[in-house]
C-alpha cells in the first residue's frame, strides 16, 4: 500500500489542508507546526488511534485558551494505492451528536459519533473495519507494518517471539530433547495424570508446577507452627474423671424433669387461662380499632390535605419566581447606578473642556514653546478643533453607554420589577392565610376520646383488677421454678464441655498425626517437582539456543535475546530487540534513536516480505539519522526544521507547502 493524498479538516487544530505524496516523501517544518499531526491523521483513519499510541485521543480541534470548539466535523480523508495497483479513497468524520429530548425545545449534546466512507459511499463501522482488514491488513498487523517502535516497544515480549517464530519457523519438542541427554526422562513428568500418552506441555507444566510449588512450600512452612499449636491445644485430663461426669450429667436431667412437671401442675390447677386470653383478645380488638380510626381520619380529611398540598405548591413556586424577580433587580440598580455615575463624569468631563480656550497668544498652546507670527492663525484654528473633536467623543460615548433614553428605560424595568415584587409578595401571604384556613378545616378526632377506646379500655382494666391472689402466688411460684431450672441446665452444659475434652484431645493427636505425615508427603512431592521444573528450565534454555540462532539468521543487523539466565541459575524467557552499538550489540531501550529507529525499519521490512503486504512506514525526529534503512516500503520522514512555520513536503525532487484555507 503507498499513501497518494492526506486531507485533513479540523484536526487537531489544521483547519484544513492536503497533502500529495509521490513515493518516498520528506516533510520538514518547525515544532508545533503539524508533523506529528499527520501521522496522527494517518493512525487514526486506519485504526482509531494516535501514531504514540496514547489513551483519550481525539481529533477535535481546541480554541486558543484550550477549550473545545463545538457544532465542527473532525475529519481525514486519504487516497491509497493498493499492493495490487487498486486505488482508493478512505474517509473519517468525528463529530458532535445532538438530540432534542422529548417536552424540550433545545436540543442537548449527546456525545460523539464517527461516520465511515470508501470510495464516496457511507458505510458502518464494522464495514468500514472488515473492508481495511481485507484491502490492507488487520489494525495490530498495520500498526507493526508502519510505526518503526511498535514492534519493539508496544508488544509484549511473547506476542513478539510469536511473531518471529511464524517467520523463521519453531523448533519441535522431540528434536530439542535429542538434542540433550539430560532431557530424557522430561516425558515422565509432563505425562498427564490419567490420560495415557497424553503430555502437558512444558509451558503448562511449568504453570502447574510453579503453583503447586508455591502452594507446597507455604505449607511447609506453617506445618510447624500448627503441629506446635496442636500439641498446646491438647487439654489437661489428670484430674477429670469421665465416669464422675456421667454420673453428675444424669441427676442434673432428673431434676430439671421433675420440675417441668411441677410447672405443669401448677399452670393447670392454679392459673385462670380465661382471664389472660380475653385480656389479650381485648388488646388485639383495640390495636385493630385504633389501625382502622386512623385510616377513617385520613380518608376524612383526604381532600383538604389535597388543597394543602395544592397551596403549598404554589406557594413554593411563587417563592421561586419573588427570588429571582430580586435577583434581577439587584443586577439592574446595580447597572443603573453605574450608568448613571457614568454619565455625570462624561457631562463634567464635557463642561472643562468646552471651557477651555486659546485666544491666540505667542506660545503654542500643546508644547508652550514660542510660535512665530505666521503660525499664530494656524494654531488657534487646530486648538479649535483638537477640541471640537474631543467635546465629539465625549457626547458619543456618553449617547451609547448612559443617554437619558437608556437611563430611562433601565428606570422603568427596574419601576416594573419592583412592582412585580411586591406582586409576590401579596401572593405569599395570601397563599399563607389560604393554607391556615384550610388547616382549619380539618377534623381529627384522637382514638382515646372515642366510644369504643372507653369501652374496650374499661373491660380491660376491670378483668385486671378482678384476679385473685392464687393467680399471683402460681405466678410467683413458675419463675422460681424457671430459675432452678436455667441453674441445672448451666450445671449441665459445664459438665458437657468437661466431657468434651475427651474428644478435643482424640482429634488433637489425630490432627498432629496427620500434619507429620503431611510435611513428610509435601517435602518427597516438592522435591519431585523442583526436579521437574529444573528439567524444563533446560528444555526451554537448550530450545532459546536453537530458536535464537534460527532467528538470528534471517536478520542482518537486528538480534534477538529469547532469555536471561537469573542469579539463582534460572532462566527468564522473554524477546528483548538487540541492535548495534559500538563493537557491541546493545538492548533496544538504551540503543540512540537512531540505531533504534533503523532496527525498526529492518524488522518492518522482514515482516512485510513475510506477510506480502507493505504500508507507509512513518519515521519521526528523522533529522537525527545520518541515513536511514532502505527498505521496500514507502518512507515518509518527519523532519524538524527550524524557520518551517508551514509544513514543506519534498517527494523525489518535488517541494510543495500546505496553508490552512
Amino acid at each position: 500500500m503507498e499513501l497518494k493524498s492526506l486531507k485533513l479538516i479540523n484536526f487537531q487544530g489544521i483547519k484544513s489542508a492536503k497533502f500529495d505524496f509521490d513515493g518516498d516523501t520528506s516533510i520538514y517544518g518547525d515544532n508545533g507546526v503539524g508533523k506529528t499531526t499527520i501521522f496522527n491523521a494517518v493512525t487514526w483513519l486506519l485504526f482509531d488511534k494516535a501514531s504514540t499510541g496514547a489513551k483519550g485521543f481525539t481529533p477535535k480541534t481546541k480554541g486558543l485558551n484550550g477549550e473545545d470548539l463545538h457544532y465542527l466535523e473532525h475529519g481525514v480523508e486519504a487516497c491509497i494505492i493498493l499492493c495490487d495497483g487498486r486505488q482508493i479513497t478512505l474517509k473519517k468524520i468525528y463529530k458532535e451528536k445532538y438530540s432534542k429530548k422529548r417536552g424540550s425545545t433545545f436540543e442537548e449534546f449527546d456525545g460523539h459519533i464517527n461516520e465511515y466512507y470508501i470510495d464516496g459511499v457511507p458505510a458502518k463501522e464494522k464495514e468500514y473495519i472488515d473492508a481495511l482488514s481485507n484491502y490492507i491488513a488487520p489494525a495490530e498487523r498495520m500498526k507493526l507494518l508502519m510505526i518503526p517502535n511498535y514492534f519493539s516497544e508496544e508488544l509484549a515480549w511473547s506476542d513478539r517471539r510469536q511473531i518471529l517464530l511464524d517467520i523463521c519457523g519453531d523448533v519441535s519438542d522431540l528434536d530439542v530433547i535429542e538434542s540433550n541427554k539430560e532431557l530424557k526422562d522430561l516425558a515422565i513428568y509432563l505425562a498427564i495424570p490419567g490420560k495415557e500418552h497424553e503430555l502437558y506441555s512444558v509451558d503448562e507444566y511449568k504453570k502447574i508446577a510453579s503453583s503447586k510449588c508455591a502452594k507446597l512450600k507455604k505449607d511447609l512452612e506453617s506445618i510447624p507452627a500448627r503441629i506446635d499449636e496442636a500439641n498446646k491445644a491438647l487439654p489437661d485430663m489428670s484430674n477429670i474423671d469421665i465416669s464422675k461426669i456421667d454420673e453428675d450429667i444424669l441427676v442434673a436431667y432428673t431434676k430439671i424433669e421433675d420440675y417441668e412437671s411441677e410447672k405443669k401442675q401448677i399452670k393447670f390447677g392454679s392459673v385462670d387461662e380465661i382471664t389472660k386470653k380475653q385480656i389479650l383478645a381485648f388488646k388485639e380488638e383495640m390495636l385493630d380499632s385504633e389501625t382502622m380510626h386512623i385510616n377513617e381520619q385520613s380518608m376524612k380529611n383526604e381532600s383538604v390535605y389535597n388543597k394543602i398540598r395544592m397551596f403549598e405548591d404554589v406557594s413554593h413556586e411563587n417563592e421561586k419566581l419573588l427570588i429571582a424577580a430580586e435577583k434581577l433587580l439587584f443586577i439592574k440598580n446595580t447597572d443603573l447606578s453605574n450608568m448613571k455615575e457614568l454619565r455625570e463624569k462624561l457631562i463634567n468631563e464635557h463642561s472643562v473642556l468646552f471651557s477651555e480656550v486659546w485666544h491666540g497668544n505667542a506660545d503654542c498652546y500643546a508644547c508652550k514653546r514660542p510660535l512665530p507670527e505666521a503660525e499664530i492663525a494656524k494654531a488657534i484654528e487646530e486648538f479649535n478643533l483638537d477640541k471640537s473633536n474631543r467635546l465629539e467623543a465625549i457626547n458619543k460615548k456618553g449617547h451609547k453607554l448612559c443617554s437619558k433614553d437608556m437611563i430611562a428605560s433601565l428606570e422603568a424595568e427596574t419601576n416594573s420589577l419592583v412592582k412585580e415584587i411586591e406582586a409576590y409578595k401579596n401572593k405569599e401571604q395570601e397563599l399563607e392565610k389560604s393554607i391556615l384556613v384550610a388547616k382549619s378545616e380539618l377534623q381529627i378526632i384522637p382514638f382515646k376520646s372515642t366510644e369504643i377506646y372507653q369501652r374496650l379500655n374499661s373491660e380491660i382494666e376491670n378483668l385486671q383488677n378482678n384476679k385473685n391472689v392464687a393467680s399471683i402466688y402460681a405466678e410467683k411460684l413458675l419463675n422460681e421454678i424457671d430459675e432452678k431450672i436455667q441453674i441445672l441446665r448451666l450445671e449441665v452444659s459445664e459438665l458437657t464441655s468437661e466431657k468434651s475434652k475427651f474428644d478435643i484431645a482424640k482429634q488433637q493427636k489425630e490432627r498432629i498425626k496427620e500434619l507429620e505425615d503431611n510435611e513428610k508427603k509435601s517435602s518427597q512431592e516438592l522435591e519431585n517437582l523442583q526436579r521437574g521444573l529444573y528439567l524444563c528450565e533446560t528444555f526451554i534454555k537448550t530450545k532459546v539456543d536453537m530458536l535464537t540462532d534460527n532467528i538470528n539468521s534471517k536478520f542482518e543487523a537486528v538480534r534477538f535475546r529469547l532469555f536471561e539466565e537469573q542469579i539463582n541459575g534460572g532462566i527468564k524467557e522473554g524477546c528483548e530487540v538487540m541492535v548495534p552499538g559500538e563493537n557491541r550489540l546493545v538492548p533496544y531501550a538504551t540503543a540512540n534513536n537512531a540505531a533504534r529507529i533503523n532496527a525498526g525499519l529492518e524488522i518492518i521490512d522482514a515482516l512485510s516480505t513475510h506477510w506480502g503486504i507493505s504500508l507507509p512506514v512513518f519515521i519521526d525526529n528523522c533529522e537525527s539519522i545520518v541515513s536511514p534503512r532502505k527498505i521496500n516500503s514507502q518512507l515518509i520522514k518527519l523532519y524538524v526544521s527550524a524557520g518551517d512555520d508551514t509544513l514543506r513536503l519534498e517527494s523525489g525532487e518535488e517541494e510543495m507547502f500546505w496553508a490552512e484555507n
